[in-house]
């Protein structure tokens, strides 16, 4: 192995003023490239190798835990690698090694279950504070993944994806950092785009990784290599391509077994479940689900074990075995019902109600649905809660960070005038002068603070508007809909329409994301100029937008419809280069009358609005359709929305 392979390690551990004793020639160096390489024997070796390794000089048995943490990482073991993190803060605090101690932290904070919402946040700031002079390109690219980490557990996509792409830019131009990897990086990137549901971009950043890695980049462990294939899988499957998902899916399953990952061999299993259940394959579901079960109790994991019992029980009753299946669906819900898990409990409550539904049995499905409104509720309550306390963690983390680097200024400040002063007492005859230039540096001091004050001022403005707008088209968020739909009371009639981009994949792979991006950017104007500050437009997801019409009759809703779908065909968008690319979306909408949001609330009318926009999906795109609601929510009549049928709609209404 090339002797620079080792170079970050002992970066990392810090230049020793003696010689270290090496207890095999080159055995660190192999070592390193075991676990480099995942290769399945590197936890093995290196325990074999502990004794011997922690008896010599602090630069070798630091840069050995680095290794450990990192197997033990690699094997799924957050237990452990989150033990070997400890050592190597211990360790490194004994030294005074800031970098080494640093890095230590953050390890933990990745691996610490006991983080509440903010919790990880605030200790990834509190770590970044204190460190705030460390330039090293390990901290400061574990330092942005960890942010990343923190800012997907709450939520806040897009600022977990900036703080990846800082930290894979970092490992890109260091790739002899033993972690985090280039590999690594993409696949969290990924994850964020299976959140924000952009399957095309969860695609192209997986096809730049390979199970195996390339061009020289480190191999994903298996571990890493099993998500891989679910995240693709999972793409694959809101493409509505539910085959090619479950060729992913079985890839990482095969992956899972061979290396006896139970745990990810039963979540395999379980999106293997979950898709044949949304193909309506109830059988192969149930054949799926049965497998995952004891996996997952073998695992010990609750979670699992509830997935794979959720999936068994809602393909029972989808074979007509309703009472079979409610046996284990009841289970799921009594237990999330104890641990208060209520987002996976008011899913678990629809699909029961909807499952219930088809089987006939209305009174029970009603009350399943009485019970998932009274939890979206209270869910709605708690994230209203939940982002205000997110706000004022990141607030309270400026102020501490301004607070340091105020005292830190004030010192230096100090610092100058103590030696201006012994310059003034040596060179008395030149006093005049010399208090002239002083004045002069306080004044520039004093001018360069009030610029940085308004910088941040600045920032915290941007902040706020970051949290409830769209990065790409400026639109508003999702987030900022559901806080709209919580303080929202019962009113007039309204609408919600949901588009989408037709053949929009076409679009990103024959031109790039750079012209769909433009394409997006484009078709979000034409929206917005075509409701005029009537209506609210969203940024739903990917190539999916919302527009929420607050008032109006079915006739005005329809009209609306139209012109939108009219505002994106009228004319091509052209792009940066040239190009006139002819542009369709198709629509989904709901249109509700006066007092209907007692019997249909939003997310339930966004999911009648997203089953029409899939009837206009399947009549061949480039029209709408639109279900017209009565106040007890039932769907009164239903209209094909396009070019060939304007008349014939309007008279429907108008009937």
């Amino acid at each position: 192995m090339k002797r620079r392979a080792l170079a970050p390690l002992f970066a990392m551990a810090l230049a020793a003023p003696y010689v270290i004793a090496a207890v095999e020639p080159g055995q660190l160096a192999r070592l390193d490239g075991l676990v480099r390489g995942a290769d399945a024997g590197a936890l093995p070796a290196l325990l074999a190798a502990q004794n011997a390794l922690m008896a010599e000089a602090y630069p070798e048995r630091i840069a050995y835990l680095h290794l450990l943490r990192r197997a033990y990482a690699d094997r799924g073991d957050t237990v452990a690698a989150g033990d070997a993190a400890e050592r190597i803060v211990r360790m490194a605090q004994a030294q005074h090694d800031a970098l080494n101690t640093a890095l230590g932290q953050l390890a933990r904070a990745g691996t610490a279950a006991a983080h509440g919402k903010t919790g990880m946040l605030a200790t990834v700031n509190d770590i970044d504070v204190r460190n705030a002079n460390l330039r090293e390109p390990a901290f400061t690219a574990a330092l942005q993944q960890a942010y990343g980490d923190a800012y997907l557990k709450l939520g806040q996509f897009d600022f977990a994806h900036s703080h990846y792409l800082k930290a894979l830019e970092i490992a890109r131009q260091h790739p002899d950092l033993l972690d985090p990897t280039v590999n690594g990086l993409r696949l969290a990137v990924a994850k964020v785009y299976v959140y924000t549901r952009a399957p095309d971009k969860v695609l192209s950043t997986l096809a730049a990784i390979g199970p195996d890695g390339k061009n020289g980049e480190m191999r994903l462990p298996p571990p890493s290599a099993v998500r891989r294939f679910v995240i693709e899988g999972i793409a694959h499957v809101m493409q509505g391509h539910a085959d090619q998902g479950r060729v992913a899916y079985y890839k990482g399953l095969q992956i899972a077994h061979a290396h006896r990952l139970t745990l990810f061999e039963a979540n395999a299993l379980g999106n293997i479940a979950d898709s044949w259940l949304q193909d309506g394959n109830y059988a192969e579901a149930e054949r799926a689900a049965r497998a995952a079960l004891p996996l997952a109790a073998q695992a010990g994991d609750p979670a699992t074990r509830r997935i794979a019992e959720a999936n068994l029980g809602f393909a029972l009753g989808g074979q007509g075995h309703v009472a079979e299946g409610l046996v284990y669906i009841d289970r799921v819900l009594a237990e999330e019902r104890a641990d208060g898990s209520e987002p996976d409990l008011a899913n678990m409550l629809l699909e029961k109600s909807r499952m219930l539904e088809q089987a006939g049995q209305v009174r029970q499905a009603l009350q399943a649905l009485q019970e998932h409104h009274h939890v979206a509720a209270k869910l709605a309550e708690a994230e209203h809660e939940n982002t205000a306390k997110v706000l004022h963690e990141q607030f309270e983390a400026q102020r501490r960070a301004i607070q340091i680097e105020s005292l830190r200024r004030e010192n230096a400040v100090k610092d100058a005038q103590i030696r201006k002063r012994r310059v003034w007492q040596l060179i008395a005859t030149a006093g005049a002068g010399v208090a002239l230039v002083l004045c002069g540096f306080v004044w520039r001091l004093y001018r360069r603070s009030v610029r940085t004050s308004a910088r941040l001022r600045e920032l915290n403005g941007e902040l706020a508007f970051h949290s409830t707008h769209d990065a790409l088209t400026g639109l508003l968020n999702r987030r900022s809909f559901r806080d709209a739909m919580a303080a929202r009371a019962s009113g007039p009639g309204r609408c919600f329409v949901l588009l989408d981009i037709d053949h929009f994949k076409t679009i990103n792979d024959r031109l790039g994301h750079a012209a769909g991006d433009e394409v997006l950017v484009e078709v979000a104007r034409r929206l917005r100029a075509a409701v005029d500050g009537r209506s609210t437009v969203l940024r739903w997801g990917g190539e999916e937008f919302l527009v929420h019409v607050d008032g109006g009759d079915a006739i005005d809703h329809a009209g609306l419809v139209r012109t939108l779908l009219a505002a994106v065909a009228e004319m091509p968008v052209t792009t940066a280069d040239g190009q006139r690319l002819a542009v369709t979306i198709t629509a989904g909408a709901l249109s509700l009358p006066a007092g209907g949001d007692d019997a249909i609330d939003w997310q339930h009318a966004l999911a009648l609005a997203d089953a029409a926009l899939y009837r206009g999906k399947q009549d061949g795109r480039r029209c709408a359709y639109l279900d017209v609601a009565e106040a007890t929510g039932a769907v009164a009549r239903t209209m094909r929305l396009g070019p060939d049928s304007v008349r014939r709609q309007d008279e429907q209404l108008q009937a």
